[in-house]
């Protein structure tokens, strides 16, 4: 009898348990993914500043940022740097003539929960053709007025363990 009682209660348990992991499942999936349209405009933002700095259109790249977004660098000794966008575009604007910046991105995530965007990405980096660095990007997006923007944006920079080294 007692036995029957322990079994019943452990598969009440297990039966409970096994709703609640679906549920969160379903839960985390909502918010890990969100909509493949919000995916997609989200990702044409990433895709266009990544455009932009190969081109050197300034334009364009200025208008990714939220006029109050940061850049958060972790060089290769550690050193954090904070720009800001304009910064950021200007350096882009005074790099060498004739030398392409291309940042190459690999498995790229992005996450969605209603007007907040998170975009986590691996990439390498070269400067006129020649491999410079690799790390990864966490970008932090917020749509305002219908429109994505960035307004955080953090890397890591390193040499080693890089995919194209």
């Amino acid at each position: 009898m007692i036995m029957r009682q322990i079994i019943g209660s452990l598969s009440i348990t297990a039966a409970l348990l096994a709703s609640s992991a679906c549920a969160t499942t379903a839960q985390q999936q909502a918010v890990t993914a969100g909509s493949a349209e919000e995916q997609a405009a989200v990702l044409a933002v990433v895709a266009q500043l990544f455009d932009a700095m190969r081109s050197r259109d300034t334009a364009s790249l200025a208008a990714v940022f939220d006029p109050s977004a940061r850049f958060y660098g972790v060089g290769r000794n550690g050193e954090v740097t904070v720009t800001m966008p304009a910064s950021f575009v200007q350096s882009i604007a005074s790099a060498p003539e004739g030398v392409v910046l291309d940042e190459v991105l690999h498995d790229t995530e992005v996450r969605v929960d209603g007007p907040l965007a998170t975009v986590w990405t691996y990439y390498d980096f070269f400067a006129g053709g020649e491999f410079s660095h690799c790390g990864y990007d966490a970008m932090q997006l917020l749509k305002t007025d219908g429109a994505w923007k960035i307004v955080a944006l953090a890397d890591t920079r390193r040499r080693e363990g890089c995919r194209s080294s």
